[in-house]
């Protein structure tokens, strides 16, 4: 089993200080990550450590980069990017069922470090990539030496941080999801994520106009914000790459289930499993999942974002 000192802690929040960069750690206990969402973990261990201890622990990020070195760990399976509400959860927490698997979805420290250089622009890449590579080890270590697979979905606006992430893993499966821009918007229009409210991801990274400029229309903000992400996708679609693998939610998501498993080598082994959880809510597995329904479409329908969509779609499907 895991010796190291540092066995099942794992660093979950970065912070830019007067002293450096400080990264804050969480003892996992026994605790494994099959929430919906990372952040969810981090909750439910916090008020667990809390119970121990109301002191923090941290440390310098060289120090986790040191401390990673020494563990047992996995190197990455397969990374899912998605232009949000298209099944990546689902995805996420139906492969996060099997003890042979870690999933890591969405865990805020692998966002502060790619996006680190808003903090501090002379950060070279060479720093982000030990300080992603030393996060994603000590995230991935073996706790009960049955793993075998590591599975990491990314946030949404990570499609626009792919050439660095295929830099830094040129041999890895990248997944891609997308969906229909209508239904993701108005999937957003009843609980938004933070990239379709203006100010709260950086509008150079989206790649968008001021949000001032949107004077309040969130979902006219959103569709900007999936209309380069579609873009994005075409460019990388575009490229070719063996690794590669692009899913629509309009095809199905019993059939993005089994397109994952096949690209990514991740065997779903229990086929009952995986079905009885797609009866479920993505974000609530207690929820019986119930199928949107997408009264008023039309004020959810942005020319620029579907015609976006409609030329990824077709470039997708004419690679096949």
């Amino acid at each position: 089993m895991q010796t190291s000192f540092i066995a099942n802690w794992i660093p979950y929040k970065l912070n830019y200080t007067l002293q450096g960069w400080m990264v804050k750690w969480l003892d996992l206990a026994d605790k494994r990550m099959i929430l919906p969402f990372f952040d969810e973990t981090i909750q439910v261990c916090k008020i667990k450590q809390k119970e121990r201890s109301f002191r923090e622990s941290l440390s310098t990020m060289d120090f986790a980069d040191n401390c990673s070195k020494e563990l047992s760990a996995l190197e990455p399976s397969a990374f899912v990017f998605h232009v949000s509400r298209c099944g990546s959860t689902l995805l996420s927490q139906a492969f996060s069922a099997p003890e042979e698997n870690i999933v890591i979805a969405e865990a805020p420290l692998l966002d502060e470090i790619l996006r680190a250089a808003e903090l501090q622009p002379d950060i070279t890449r060479s720093t982000r990539e030990d300080w992603f590579r030393a996060a994603l080890r000590l995230m991935g270590q073996r706790r009960n030496f049955k793993e075998q697979h590591y599975i990491i979905k990314l946030d949404s606006w990570h499609i626009h941080f792919y050439d660095l992430l295929r830099q830094w893993y040129p041999h890895t499966p990248f997944f891609f999801l997308y969906r229909k821009p209508d239904e993701v918007i108005a999937s957003h229009h009843k609980r938004r994520g933070i990239h379709s409210v203006p100010g709260m991801v950086s509008p150079a990274l989206l790649k968008i106009d001021d949000p001032a400029h949107f004077g309040g229309d969130f979902n006219r903000y959103t569709a900007q914000v999936l209309q380069q992400f579609y873009l994005k996708l075409q460019s990388i679609l575009a490229l070719k790459h063996a690794h590669n693998c692009f899913f629509d939610y309009a095809d199905g998501v019993q059939e993005m289930m089994t397109a994952f498993s096949r690209f990514s080598g991740i065997a779903i082994k229990d086929e009952e499993q995986v079905h009885d959880r797609l009866k479920y809510h993505s974000k609530a597995s207690q929820e019986v999942f119930k199928p949107e329904s997408f009264d008023n479409r039309e004020q959810f329908s942005f020319g620029d974002a579907h015609n976006a969509y409609e030329h990824l779609r077709s470039l997708h499907t004419s690679s096949i």
